[in-house]
């Protein structure tokens, strides 16, 4: 009986956080979109003069693609006189402090800062903040390409009265079959849809896109050093301030999918140790807004527990299976898609796949990322220094 109410238990939750949720949450933005336009926007005033915008970026050796993003900045719709673009180069060995001293020595807008020693994203975010003359700081990485009108749609949603953030929406610059790609992709824009249905309904998010989000200069929080996933704390201290966030649709970046599993598999980590550390940091509930903790709990805290919900499942199975031929079949179901993940994976290795199979391959190594981010977290974060995704353009 014992054995029973944990498996009942453990397969709500799993079918909560990964079904009925989302789809609750889509559907009633979905009504509440078509009963009315409930644009923020629409309550801003336009007298204001456009405010002053800072885009801020810490690089580290990204000569492949510094070029093409800064010149995705100054072609921005924003009004020139109204914006500037602050990039800090973290101990760059490469020749990317080159390639950002000729960008910046050819446009005013553009100011370079080097950094001898290596300190992590955080530091130099926070150093960058710091010298930031814009009202809103927009926080952007080297390989996400802005479309032209993008900051000025960050910034007519972040500068309504009560909107403290706001991210974009990324788009695949390439989908192909190739690796992970197709996988990585369906699953951002299913994370991208419920975060904008989030905001639609509750005016948060629980952490937004960290390859592009405004927000107010007097929200952003000095870092800790040792961050790991800087634009969820952002997105968490937001959140506890009481401000609202959305991800606005028209906010157009765009930014290759890596396909290697091995790469995809390392970034995961890093991002699931983050999320612990983030966890840790400002608990389960974050905010003292009922339903912004609610949508915290729901869309993440149960995602990260995701591998331990998986495991009970499975132990409560086979403790079942001797009693029963339905959980033995459920308990046998379970190993096959572990084989035939096993299997897609050695398949990987010479540019094979399982192709559906794929699907479950992902999830899988999601969760085993948990797994390996939780014992990085638990054991202690000393630094926020990480090496950059593997750029496609590399290959």
């Amino acid at each position: 009986m014992a054995a029973k109410v944990i498996m009942v238990i453990v397969l709500f939750l799993l079918v909560w956080t990964y079904l009925l949720y989302p789809v609750m949450v889509l559907a009633l933005a979905h009504m509440k979109n078509r009963r009315c336009d409930d644009d923020p926007r629409q309550h801003a005033s336009d007298d204001r003069p456009l405010p002053m915008v800072s885009v801020i970026m810490s690089v580290h050796n990204e000569e492949k693609v510094i070029e093409e993003k800064i010149r995705s900045l100054t072609a921005s719709d924003y009004p020139p006189e109204r914006a500037e673009f602050i990039i800090g180069s973290d101990a760059s060995d490469d020749d990317t402090g080159q390639i950002l001293h000729d960008l910046s020595a050819g446009d005013s807008r553009v100011r370079f800062f080097r950094y001898e020693a290596r300190r992590g994203k955080p530091a130099v975010l926070n150093d960058l903040a710091t010298v930031a003359r814009g009202e809103i700081l927009v926080i952007t990485d080297a390989n996400v390409i802005l479309a032209p009108d993008t900051l000025m749609q960050l910034v007519e949603y972040v500068s309504v009265p009560g909107t403290g953030l706001c991210d974009a929406t990324v788009v695949p610059r390439k989908s192909d079959e190739s690796g992970i790609t197709r996988q990585e992709n369906y699953y951002s824009r299913f994370e991208t849809a419920l975060k904008r249905a989030e905001g639609i309904l509750w005016k948060t998010m629980p952490g937004p896109y960290g390859g592009c989000y405004a927000i107010r200069k007097e929200l952003f929080p000095h870092l800790p050093d040792n961050t790991l996933v800087d634009d969820l704390y952002v997105g968490l201290t937001v959140m506890r301030s009481g401000y609202a966030s959305y991800n606005v649709a028209g906010a157009k970046v765009y930014e290759d999918t890596q396909p290697g599993m091995a790469e995809q598999f390392r970034r995961r980590i890093r991002i699931a140790a983050g999320s612990f550390q983030n966890l840790f940091r400002f608990g389960p509930f974050p905010s003292r807004k009922i339903h912004a903790s609610f949508v915290f709990f729901s869309h993440k805290v149960l995602r990260w527990l995701t591998p331990l919900l998986l495991i009970l499942f499975f132990m409560t199975t086979v403790i079942l299976s001797g009693h029963s031929l339905f959980y033995f079949c459920l308990s046998a179901i379970q190993l096959i898609f572990i084989i035939l993940s096993a299997l897609d994976l050695a398949l990987d290795r010479h540019g094979r796949k399982i192709r559906y199979q794929r699907y479950v391959t992902q999830f899988l190594m999601m969760n085993a990322a948990l797994v390996a981010g939780f014992a990085r977290a638990a054991g202690g974060i000393k630094s926020g220094i990480w090496e950059p995704t593997k750029r496609v353009q590399d290959d």
